[in-house]
């Protein structure tokens, strides 16, 4: 954790030391549900080790949505403490370490770290932003780009990620997941 915080360049050592000391770090093993659709969120994440992928389920099918790895935030309570139910599904796929966070652990560790506040602040507009970003590029692109984009950017969910939920997550089939690796495989064969 100290490791990963002292990465951070606008934290001091002592606001490093302060947070590590207070930040609650937990094993799940592979498989392990974080959430289920209808509970109510109630923690938040970070991504220390592991994979964790996000998915819905629309007509008795697993629909990817997301996959977390190494220092990514997950953040489940979207409704600012509302109490609304989750429409997701949050899963490790991979053995975790992960921290856990709860709005009122954040008020706490912000009152220890005041500086806190605006280093979130500037963290939620990046990931924002990124994800507006992110959303619009796949959306406005083929499958074949889908995956070209995915192997440009967070190539190794291809060797993490089972086939079959890498396809839910690109919008195609596993078969054509299959053939359209295929396909890229023979154009770089060839080039």
């Amino acid at each position: 954790m100290k490791n990963f915080l002292g990465q951070m360049q606008v934290l001091t050592g002592e606001e490093v030391e302060i947070i590590a000391e207070n930040t609650i770090l937990k094993d799940y093993k592979k498989g392990s549900l974080l959430l289920k659709e209808g509970e109510i969120p109630k923690y938040c994440y970070m991504v220390l080790s592991g994979c964790v992928r996000e998915f819905v389920i629309i007509d008795g099918e697993e629909k990817s949505t997301a996959f977390y790895t190494e220092g990514d935030k997950i953040t489940s309570y979207t409704d600012q403490g509302k109490g609304f139910a989750s429409k997701h599904y949050l899963e490790c796929i991979e053995n975790c370490i992960l921290t856990i966070s709860t709005e009122n652990f954040e008020e706490e560790l912000r009152k220890l770290v005041p500086r806190l506040d605006a280093i979130i602040i500037e963290v939620a507009k990046e990931k924002s932003g990124k994800e507006k970003q992110e959303w619009t590029k796949f959306i406005s692109s083929s499958p074949e780009e889908r995956y070209q984009n995915l192997m440009e950017t967070r190539p190794t969910l291809l060797n993490r990620v089972p086939q079959v939920q890498l396809a839910s997550f690109l919008g195609i089939k596993p078969e054509s997941l299959s053939r359209l690796r295929k396909r890229i495989h023979e154009k770089n064969k060839q080039a």
